[in-house]
């Protein structure tokens, strides 16, 4: 090969190079400066993905306005989605469709696992324990079990739990407590309810305060074998049909932010940024070790979060199923059409 084709050669070669990454440059995704509105969760770890993003710049990263809505539950979430004062809604899969017409989408997955445990007071008797579960469900009967309202998916799992022991729904009585915080008064100091069925932080307070014990996590993979079968598609994304298809960079872009917001939280070098992001948003009031009871909640939970948001499907037919068999959802509804044409 002479000097001139060598020369020759590498400027080809340099040249490709620069075009190729020039393209990727180019392919990187961009919206049009909109304003996304995102359900986010008050006292509570919430929608991580949509807190990072926009703490961290995610969102403008790729030209768009990430602005957080509190929104204290799934129902109220998808409330103002169909009401369009809020673009995205993180919420439960069973409610989404339970909305039947309302053109509402899973367009992604916040997080996979079920997020609920059973946690009871320490001064109730449990003989059966120690067999795990289902055997640990006799010990439950004529108990009083807390969940944040009456037909909730908690009451819904947990009555297929009972089944699955052998008893009926009628054996425990249910109590409506509200969040983890107000749960954890009424069974632990106001002794309302024996248990509960909630997400975290209860978890974390029983065992911070040892004045409770969780006995079945369902987030491990605890419990009935059809929540397992779950997920994948526990705690999805939501959007209105027509703002996704009509918004295609605008929904690439947020894909791409809150997938860097991901990578981020799961960085072990940023995990004390991230404590320091979330010590506004989470209060434990005066209660004697707040910041490290904080710290261990926000540890313990980053691994539930998807990092890639995809939305299984195969959990989303086993989720629709299983509601649609326990009552709460009134007619059958297509998975397929449920979870967007274009979601990861």
């Amino acid at each position: 090969m002479t000097t001139w084709t060598k020369w020759a050669a590498t400027a080809a070669a340099v040249a490709i190079a620069a075009f190729a990454s020039g393209g990727a440059r180019a392919q990187a995704p961009k919206a049009n400066g909109e304003t996304l509105r995102i359900q986010n969760y008050a006292g509570t770890t919430g929608n991580m993905h949509a807190v990072v993003a926009a703490k961290k710049g995610f969102c403008e990263k790729y030209n768009f306005k990430c602005e957080l809505k509190t929104l204290n539950s799934g129902t109220l979430g998808l409330q103002a989605l169909v009401g369009k004062t809020i673009d995205i809604a993180q919420t439960g899969t069973e409610l989404t469709a339970a909305t039947g017409d309302s053109g509402l989408v899973l367009v992604g997955v916040s997080l996979p696992a079920n997020v609920l445990s059973v946690s009871v007071r320490s001064d109730v008797p449990l003989p059966n324990k120690d067999k795990g579960y289902p055997a640990i469900m006799k010990d439950f009967k004529g108990l009083k079990i807390g969940t944040t309202a009456r037909g909730s998916g908690g009451e819904v799992i947990f009555n297929a739990m009972l089944r699955e022991a052998g008893m009926k729904p009628s054996d425990v009585t249910y109590v409506a407590v509200g969040g983890p915080a107000t749960a954890y008064t009424s069974m632990v100091v106001g002794k309302q309810v024996d248990a509960a069925v909630l997400f975290q932080p209860l978890t974390q307070l029983c065992a911070f305060n040892k004045t409770c014990a969780t006995v079945i996590d369902m987030t491990v993979g605890e419990g009935p074998k059809v929540v397992k079968e779950m997920t994948g598609a526990s705690v999805p994304f939501v959007a209105r049909r027509e703002m996704a298809d009509a918004n295609p960079n605008l929904m690439a872009a947020f894909y791409a932010a809150f997938r860097d917001a991901a990578a981020w939280f799961n960085d072990p070098a940023n995990f004390e940024e991230l404590v320091k992001i979330y010590t506004p948003l989470i209060s434990f009031g005066d209660m004697p070790g707040a910041d490290q009871l904080r710290r261990n909640w926000i540890k313990s939970v980053i691994p539930a979060y998807s990092k890639d948001l995809k939305v299984d499907r195969h959990a989303v037919k086993v989720i629709v199923d299983f509601y649609r068999q326990n009552g709460m959802l009134d007619k059958p509804v297509d998975p397929a059409k449920l979870v967007w044409d274009k979601a990861p």
